[in-house]
């Protein structure tokens, strides 16, 4: 159905950065002490959680159809502190034959670019590709560990395979400070602990040699989830390649609640630097 949203566009979000408290982060650069100990400013906020506040532009421009069917892409440029403030910002929208879009920028308080994109919501369900391909594959334990240049595309992701309860939910809303109705009042999960969830799965697939750093990331709806759903993750590493010294790879990801496909991602991450 076509939603005449042009009237909604340009807009823009100001957002307060704050990391929640998440025991995974100590003695990690997502730890203030150790990342100033490092020289850094303040702890380094993670990509998902910069997309996730991109994803709420759209969230407040198109609400429920663009939970059910939009789309966004996010490249990260430059790293996001704790307490930082971000001013995000959307275009007027354009047309192509997928989808309307509006470009979309994060720009902290020093007017550096840190993140930019596309939001985009078609007028049509997005046709649900065939999955015949992927076979869910549980995580093994331990799983196996990759060296720098021994990632391969083609290789299959596997998955926690499990439920999100109402716990973990209620968590990331707090974590991300979500607090739209959506997702408060009507359970909504929303796109920022979606898109954490694939990359949980694709990241725990292996042990990497490096952190991971997520550089780039597009996503494509296909339907909501609701806390106590099972969830899946199939997929495979699209691509490898090495840049500057630096090993990226892609993931492609399906996420899947209760066998329903509900999300792809199409995400690119470093995982290793030569000579380290």
């Amino acid at each position: 159905m076509k939603i005449e949203t042009e009237s909604l566009f340009p807009r823009s979000l100001v957002v307060d950065i704050r990391l929640d408290d998440d025991p995974r982060y100590k003695g990690s650069i997502h730890d203030d002490a150790v990342a100033r100990a490092r020289g850094y400013k303040a702890a380094l906020v993670p990509g998902a959680f910069v997309y996730g506040h991109m994803g709420r532009v759209a969230v407040e421009a198109w609400g429920l159809p663009w939970l059910e069917r939009g789309g966004m892409g996010a490249s990260f440029r430059r790293p996001v502190y704790n307490g930082d403030r971000l001013t995000i910002s959307a275009s007027a929208l354009s047309s192509d034959a997928d989808m309307r879009r509006s470009a979309i920028v994060a720009i902290n308080t020093d007017g550096e670019e840190v993140a930019s994109g596309w939001i985009g919501l078609p007028d049509l369900s997005p046709s649900v590709p065939a999955l015949s391909a992927f076979a869910v594959l549980p995580r093994p334990d331990p799983a196996p560990a990759v060296s720098i240049g021994q990632l391969h595309p083609g290789t299959p992701l596997t998955t926690a395979d499990r439920v999100l309860t109402e716990e973990e939910f209620m968590r990331s809303l707090s974590a991300f400070d979500e607090q739209h109705v959506l997702h408060v009042r009507d359970g909504i999960v929303h796109p920022g602990c979606l898109m954490r969830l694939a990359m949980g799965d694709t990241h725990n697939s292996f042990r990497f040699p490096a952190a991971i750093v997520l550089t780039a990331v597009e996503a494509q709806h296909f339907a909501c989830v609701r806390p106590g759903q099972g969830l899946t993750t199939v997929g495979r590493i699209a691509d490898a390649w090495v840049r500057n010294g630096k090993h990226y790879f892609q993931s492609e990801e399906f996420l899947r609640a209760d066998g329903r496909l509900v999300a792809r991602f199409l995400r690119t991450q470093i995982y290793g630097y030569e000579n380290v």
